[in-house]
């Protein structure tokens, strides 16, 4: 049975509150002075109020728990930020740490934060429902020799960086570069693009995406009529 997560927590410098550590920022002193570590709502009451915006509600969401499609269960802690809009992140905790899979949403100022946090979670759910990677699966003797490679022919995942060594995030894990190779092999020969989004952005998340058929100029099978008179 997986062991309960404890979020780790600090204490904020504004409020005197202790609050869950991943929403903290550190702020700098504009006199030269020492700096504060502030709480996501101290935080985001700074910065609207500097922005001359109206007061924005931080609410501390109850971590959300979702299966994948192999039914295994994924709990995801949320921090409500304020920056260029109204920013929240999800995230599952990896070695006390965020971690696994992260999804966030990017909403103007003004939007309630509970409809910004039911999008959020509309796309983990989506998110969650895709799976890059699969297994080869040979039987019996031959499991020794099970690999995974691509699914379909785009992989979604995200550059993160472990122990100072950049990785890849595919299906919520962490994947050498040198790994991710390998499940590209059955592609050996072909092309590639590879292209960066912000976590924010509302990317395609299907492995097959629609491709130009590169026998276009082949006429179609007309095989209906003919199909029907060889049984006659």
């Amino acid at each position: 049975m997986k062991e309960p997560f404890e979020m780790p927590m600090d204490h904020c410098d504004e409020c005197d509150q202790v609050r869950p550590r991943f929403g903290f920022v550190n702020l700098a002193s504009e006199d030269g002075g020492p700096g504060k570590s502030l709480c996501s709502e101290c935080y985001n009451g700074w910065y609207m109020e500097r922005a001359g915006l109206p007061e924005l509600e931080t609410v501390y969401f109850e971590p959300v728990v979702r299966c994948d499609p192999l039914g295994r269960e994924h709990t995801f802690h949320f921090v409500v930020h304020m920056s260029t809009g109204l920013g929240i992140k999800a995230f599952e905790c990896v070695d006390g740490g965020p971690g696994g899979y992260q999804f966030s949403v990017m909403e103007p100022p003004e939007t309630p934060v509970r409809d910004a946090h039911a999008k959020l979670v509309a796309k983990i759910e989506s998110g969650l429902a895709v799976r890059y990677l699969r297994s080869s699966d040979f039987p019996g003797a031959g499991a020794s020799q099970n690999r995974l490679y691509a699914k379909g022919t785009a992989v979604n995942g995200r550059i993160d960086e472990r122990d100072g060594t950049t990785v890849a995030v595919i299906d919520g894990r962490e994947y050498s570069w040198e790994e991710f190779g390998k499940f590209l092999s059955c592609f050996n020969g072909f092309d590639f693009r590879l292209e960066c989004f912000d976590t924010c952005e509302n990317r395609e998340i299907t492995p097959d995406p629609v491709r130009p058929n590169p026998l276009w100029w082949l006429p179609e099978l007309e095989h209906s009529a003919s199909d029907d008179d060889r049984h006659h």
